[in-house]
């Protein structure tokens, strides 16, 4: 059969009853003249003849009458997400397309299509949720990390720092005897005590991270690590702007948990730990981290769930709205690469959206 043969009002019924979303027309006077389906216990009838306007909510029945006068009066198409009201009067979220159908030369009606994004739209406040649940649980998280180098500096190294003064002046004082000699022990015990002490505290939370930003932060953490791992490179064409103090704390647990997984499980020869500020196409600014290393590589998919460190890595990134990639493989190495967004908003990196709907809520305003 030729293609130009095919009826039109055949071929216009198929598409209404085989296309997911919904499909009205309405004529000039912006009454409903056809409708593809409508809610489950409601006929069509129920729809036709009556305003498209009767289904719309006062907060955005006047965006969506301007939107629809507008296609009668230019032709153009026009799109939305807006708000409005089922037949049985439930609310009822829609992305909608509004395009002119033309006759002889005049705009005779406008046809409505519209897809259901009311589990979109659930879906994303379901995430956003997490989201906000998991940033909170880290803020928590890193407050106790805080609260307890505090508590080592002030209490137990004080302590330890000061008994070792005490038998160092008891040690000059005595002479040398099998007593001095298990003072001199004593001594040591304590001082490596204090060492201890020091790196849990830095360990918990480090204290150049506050005093001194990212970089060297990392540069810090770096050279511990090189103390087993002598070959890591780090670089960084950061400018040495304070970012906010969540922000750092993520960009160095990241790194610290990329390293840490390094050491422990990759037989790792050599290694590279690299943050790089860049611009997103749509201008805003962006944080790369990659830490890469030439181990025995591993299959990302067979991960077990009790490897901690990579689903640390996973949610701090998920929490600040960031993208992240494993390259990995057996013998061929690993990269972790990760996007943040250099300033998160508001603080809050799981607020907002970037979509723009009409009256706050996405919607429609059509009977469905």
């Amino acid at each position: 059969m030729e293609s130009d043969s095919l009826p039109v009002l055949s071929l216009w019924e198929a598409i209404g009853r085989t296309i997911s979303g919904y499909m009205l027309v309405v004529d000039r006077a912006h009454k409903i003249c056809f409708v593809n389906r409508v809610e489950e216990g409601y006929a069509i009838g129920d729809a036709i003849g009556r305003s498209i306007h009767d289904f719309s909510i006062p907060e955005t029945a006047e965006v969506f009458r301007t939107i629809l006068a507008d296609v009668f009066a230019n032709g153009e198409v026009r799109s939305l997400e807006t708000n409005g009201t089922l037949l049985s009067g439930k609310r009822a979220c829609y992305a909608v397309h509004l395009g002119p159908i033309i006759v002889a030369g005049r705009i005779e009606a406008v046809l409505i299509c519209a897809s259901d994004i009311l589990p979109l739209r659930v879906s994303e406040e379901s995430l956003r949720h997490e989201q906000r649940v998991l940033h909170q649980l880290l803020e928590i998280q890193e407050r106790e990390r805080q609260l307890i180098s505090y508590e080592i500096h002030d209490g137990l190294s004080q302590y330890l720092a000061g008994a070792i003064l005490h038998l160092q002046a008891l040690e000059h004082a005595r002479q040398k005897s099998i007593a001095a000699s298990n003072l001199a022990e004593a001594i040591r015990l304590l001082q490596t005590a204090v060492t201890e002490s020091r790196r849990l505290i830095s360990g918990l939370r480090p204290s150049s991270l506050d005093e001194l930003g990212i970089v060297a932060a990392i540069e810090s953490l770096i050279d511990e690590f090189r103390k087993t791992m002598p070959n890591i490179v780090f670089t960084s064409n950061l400018q040495g702007n304070r970012l906010l103090p969540q922000l750092e704390t993520a960009i160095f647990r990241i790194v610290q948990e990329s390293l840490t997984n390094v050491r422990k499980h990759a037989a790792a020869q050599a290694a590279s730990v690299a943050l790089e500020e860049i611009i997103h196409p749509d201008g805003t600014a962006g944080l790369r981290i990659t830490v890469q290393d030439d181990g025995i590589g591993f299959n990302p998919s067979e991960v077990s769930q009790e490897r901690f460190g990579l689903e640390g890595i996973r949610q701090r990134s998920i929490v600040f709205g960031g993208q992240l990639q494993i390259q990995s493989g057996p013998h061929g190495g690993t990269k972790i690469d990760i996007i943040l967004p250099l300033v998160p908003a508001d603080l809050d990196p799981t607020a907002g959206s970037s979509r723009t709907t009409i009256g706050g809520t996405a919607g429609s305003q059509f009977a469905g």
